[in-house]
């Protein structure tokens, strides 16, 4: 799928609706390839999501910080 946009003073690009909808996400990596602009979408990520899948060696649960960061590192 192609569109043709512009880009306002700000710097800022208008995503299509419909090229919006396909990617379902708000927050990408902006890199350039060859002149080209490239956006990668990142999934949002929930602790959640890994309760009870990785062992981590945390011992206050109460420290997001440090719980987010031993779960990122067990995710590798």
């Amino acid at each position: 799928m192609e569109s043709i946009v512009k880009m306002d003073k700000q710097g800022r690009i208008l995503i299509p609706i419909e090229i919006r909808k396909k990617i379902s996400s708000r927050v990408f990596i902006v890199n350039i390839s060859n002149d080209e602009i490239v956006l990668k979408p990142i999934k949002d990520t929930k602790l959640t999501d890994f309760f009870d899948s990785i062992e981590v060696d945390v011992n206050d649960f109460t420290d997001t910080h440090k719980l987010r960061k031993a779960l990122l590192e067990g995710r590798k």
